[in-house]
């Protein structure tokens, strides 16, 4: 799988459960050529069947699950079979419950002192990894197959779990380091008896062996413990045998499979000699109808490629497989079935860039035997051709697929949800066309892009670098604008590499290097009097890394940007053939944005044959955004889309546990200013905005724009006052009512927002009667209301700060609505939305437009409607006041205000009434300035 933040609705892991991915292919061929003994932790997936995680799967392994100080499985424990030919594993259990270990000073649990309890079969396994090396230090010449074999068949029996589940018992060092007169095979595998429509299986034989360590001959005494097995299900070729001295016997077991039900069946074979027994478990698998699948992955090129795929089947079980070399062929029960596979492919941008491809088959309906063929060869880019340059900062690729719900939805508990997002070495994004669309159920596939204005672009010789060059984190800003310098090849960027060299105001560009830390190329740059520096990637694709300050956390002094080895090593070239000519770079940089694109695609059943993202005027709305921050405060601001298949964008700002489950996108600075944002519109796209500076945060409702609107947003401006949103509007259930106010939406916009910086306080009232106060929290709650329909108040008040900001010091708004018994009903709330044409500092001149837009949250029934307005403006902090007048214009009242020559601020007071008998009235003492 290529580099990607994974997330995936219902399996939220993604172990391997076979023995065919490199991990456990590497255990088992260095247990061959060293002799050496692998023991790994099982996996803490839970007792169901196929949990055991690579690579723990591999045969040569010594596979632990963990049990209690009562020899109890833990129920995290990870339990076999193996998939795909579900081969008996794990091989033994050992204490991993509430295991006392050494605590790091460095761990931030709470805890302290020098030990803590942990739990897991990561616990377990050193317990029988130290039992392996005392036994390996008084036989050094046994082998790992030999250290293995001994600690299985001596260990203590649990004859309450499956050697499917518990292996062959609890590890006991004592027997294992006492009694090694004789050692038994620790397990024997009959294996899979595959389905068949006539299915006539016929016994299957295997051997058990059994080695003698001592000078004298044993003979051991056999009998099989069948557990739970039928009678006749394993049968033992003999009842004893003799041992030669420092030789080894083998007896023969058969397992038959004759009138037995689909299942595992386990034994337990004990052989005992005077000085004491060993055992050996045996395993055997009937299979339930199930047919082949066999996966065909092809690189770029079209040949085969070893991969990842993942199989969701309609339970909402995703298995992730390895692809060895191409092919895998598994098992599967007959049923509607998703496979996904992601490779790394070539990018944009030459040999050494990388594109993220995502390959999938939404639809496979397994009746019989199928081939699957995942064909980069046939992939389609999904291109970003915004009519202004862009480059992609981020992007998120989700695959839905519901088996049973005909339309995307939240609450499909089984769903295959997965959310891909590429990292930053990823130059473009691609997708392989589907041939069909699914038949039963629904799938989506999303593309979510954010595509800003070109940050950085390097020219030079007739050469333009954009989307190859990556400011990397940590790097000082660019400065804004364009600009030229000469460029010099500084090696490895050591201090030594700069010796003689003349980079003072110029571009270090320098190679990245295993040997020299990030940090240290950007100190001995700066050191060197470097303008920017420029590090050539060494491996595939784009470098990211930070380079900023050692701790970590500090923005460095230098600007640094990444180049790819194809765009690096031919700058280097021409630096190095200019001489002492020189290379001069063209620099254009744009660290904020004064423009982006927010793009959302749904294909709907499919991937279509071009999947690229829609960028044409007629599939965008255009948000006109100001951000107009307090002195020395810094916005940051990102944008979610609200997929059908979630409950609330990413980073909804009430979201708890499991509410969300697509991954943010990053929040980015905002510079003060202007900037426009071309949105996806229609198609059922919904967005939030977000923006935020320390301690106050603040966002729009969920909405869907039109195609070829235009919207204007303004942030942490003037007029911030109580403004609620959709999902916090009171809502009446039953005898109870309940709702948020934030209390701080900002810019006169429709936002709502809370901070901590401000103080907020509001009441409710039944006619005069007090129901409830507030504390510091914006929601609210209270129950016991009499069912008949009465009248409410709902009265909130702000006081401002004038550290943060020198408007809005004070607000009050009153609510007033009827309300009766209902099961679960909006109470339609009047919202005032304002404009004014404001400075930065958030002033108007004396004479100027002003407008209240009104707006009903809860309801758009026309009994709700707004019928009337009233405004009033003061001038001197509410001591007077004076009626303005008013015309109304598509649902926006618009006024001239006219202030007088020695006011400072303007303050406002809003009346509203509704058709329904409700209202609003809200009063804003200092709302904005006056130049």
């Amino acid at each position: 799988m290529g580099g990607a933040d994974r997330t995936r609705q219902g399996d939220q892991h993604e172990p391997r459960h076979t023995q065919d991915d490199p991990l456990s292919q590497a255990v088992n061929r260095l247990s061959a050529e060293t002799g050496a003994l692998f023991v790994i932790a099982a996996g803490n997936a839970g007792n169901g069947p196929y949990n055991v995680s690579a690579p723990g799967t591999a045969d040569a392994a010594l596979t632990i699950g963990a049990v209690d100080g009562a020899d109890h499985l833990a129920d995290f424990s990870s339990a076999g079979p193996r998939m795909n030919d579900d081969a008996l594993k794990p091989d033994l259990t050992a204490p991993g419950v509430d295991v006392s270990a050494a605590r790091s000073q460095y761990m931030n649990d709470g805890g302290e002192g020098y030990y803590r309890s942990d739990s897991g079969t990561s616990m377990a396994a050193p317990h029988v990894a130290g039992a392996a090396a005392l036994l390996a230090e008084k036989h050094p010449q046994w082998t790992g197959q030999q250290l293995k074999d001994a600690l299985m068949s001596t260990s203590a029996p649990t004859p309450a779990y499956s050697p499917y589940q518990a292996g062959t018992g609890r590890v006991d060092v004592g027997t294992a380091y006492r009694q090694d007169e004789v050692i038994a095979s620790g397990s024997v595998d009959a294996g899979l008896v595959p389905w068949s429509p006539d299915r006539k299986p016929k016994p299957v034989e295997r051997r058990i062996t059994y080695t003698n360590t001592t000078d004298r001959p044993i003979t051991v005494q056999l009998a099989v413990d069948r557990g739970d097995s039928p009678a006749g299900a394993f049968a033992l070729a003999a009842d004893r045998v003799t041992v030669p001295a420092r030789g080894t016997s083998t007896v023969g077991i058969v397992a038959d499979p004759s009138g037995l039900a689909p299942g595992q069946y386990a034994a337990q074979v004990t052989a005992r000699f005077p000085a004491g027994a060993v055992h050996t478990a045996v395993g055997l698998s009937v299979e339930s109808e199930k047919h082949a699948l066999t996966v065909h992955l092809k690189d770029r090129a079209g040949k085969p490629v070893s991969g990842e795929v993942e199989i969701t089947g309609a339970d909402g079980r995703t298995t992730v497989m390895w692809v060895p070399d191409g092919t895998l062929t598994s098992r599967w029960a007959p049923g509607s079935y998703t496979i996904v596979s992601t490779l790394d492919v070539e990018g944009r941008h030459g040999p050494h860039s990388l594109g993220y491809a995502v390959l999938t088959v939404p639809e496979l309906d397994l009746k019989s035997d199928r081939d699957v063929e995942l064909d980069a060869s046939r992939i389609r880019q999904v291109k970003v051709e915004t009519p202004e340059p862009t480059s992609v900062t981020t992007s998120r690729i989700d695959l839905f697929r519901s088996f049973t719900s005909s339309e995307p939805t939240p609450g499909d508990g089984q769903a295959l949800h997965e959310v891909l997002m590429p990292s930053a070495a990823y130059d473009s994004l691609w997708a392989l066309p589907t041939k069909d669309k699914v038949r039963k159920g629904s799938f989506v596939f999303t593309t979510r892009i954010r595509a800003e204005q070109t940050p950085l672009r390097i020219a030079y010789g007739g050469r333009s670098l954009d989307d190859t060059l990556l400011v990397q984190p940590g790097s000082a800003q660019f400065r804004n604008g364009t600009g030229h310098v000469d460029a010099v090849f500084a090696g490895s960027g050591t201090p030594a590499d700069y010796a003689g060299l003349s980079a003072r105001g110029k571009a270090a560009v320098v190679r990245s290097s295993a040997a020299v830390a990030p940090t240290d190329q950007a100190a001995a740059a700066r050191t060197a009097g470097a303008a920017m520096l420029l590090v050539v990637n060494d491996g595939d694709g784009r470098k990211s890394d930070w380079y900023g300050d050692p701790d970590g956390r500090t923005t460095g002094r230098i600007p640094v940007a990444s180049l790819t080895v194809d765009d690096g090593e031919d700058l280097i070239t021409r630096i190095k053939a200019a001489g002492r000519s020189g290379t001069r770079l063209a620099v254009e940089a744009h660290p904020t944005p004064k423009y982006l694109y927010d793009l959302a695609d749904y294909h709907q059943g499919g991937v279509p044959d071009d999947p690229s993202a829609a960028t044409d005027p007629g599939s965008l709305a255009r948000i006109e955004n100001d951000f107009t921050p307090p002195a020395g405060k810094q916005v940051m601001e990102s944008r979610e889309d609200s997929p059908s298949y979630e409950y609330w964008p990413a980073a909804y700002p009430y979201a708890g546990f499991g509410m969300t489950r697509v991954p943010p996108f990053p929040r980015e600075p905002a510079a003060p200013g202007h900037r426009t944002d071309w949105v996806s519109a229609g198609n059922g796209v919904k967005w939030q905005q977000y923006a935020s500076i320390d301690g106050w945060s603040t966002f729009t409702d969920i909405v869907s724009y039109r195609p070829r609107s235009v919207r204007n947003e303004r942030w942490f401006g003037p007029i911030t006052r109580p403004r609620m949103v959709s999902f916090e509007v009171p809502h009446r259930v039953g005898d109870a009512m309940g709702g948020m106010i934030a209390g701080f939406g900002d810019g006169g916009s429709a936002h709502s927002g809370d901070t901590g910086l401000m103080s907020r306080s509001f009441s409710l009232y039944q006619g005069d009667r007090l129901l409830m106060q507030n504390g510091p929290r914006p929601d609210f709650g209270v129950g016991g209301l009499a069912p008949q329909r009465l009248t409410y108040r709902l009265v909130a008040d702000t006081k401002g700060n004038a550290d943060l900001t020198p408007y809005s010091t004070a607000t009050h708004t009153e609510w007033s609505f009827a309300s009766g018994n209902a099961d679960d009903q909006a109470i339609p709330l009047v919202q005032l939305d304002y404009g004014a044409d404001l400075d930065l500092a958030g002033r108007a001149k004396r004479t100027s437009a002003f407008s209240v837009e009104p707006v009903v949250v809860g309801s758009g029934a026309p009994q709700d409607a707004v019928t009337s307005l009233e405004l009033e403006v003061s001038y001197d902090d509410g001591a007077t006041w004076r009626r303005q007048g008013l015309k109304e214009k598509r649902g926006s009242w618009q006024a001239l205000l006219k202030a007088p020559s020695r006011a400072d601020y303007v303050s406002i007071r809003v009346t509203a009434e509704q058709r329904n008998g409700g209202g609003v009235t809200q009063t804003v003492t200092r709302a904005f300035g006056l130049e």
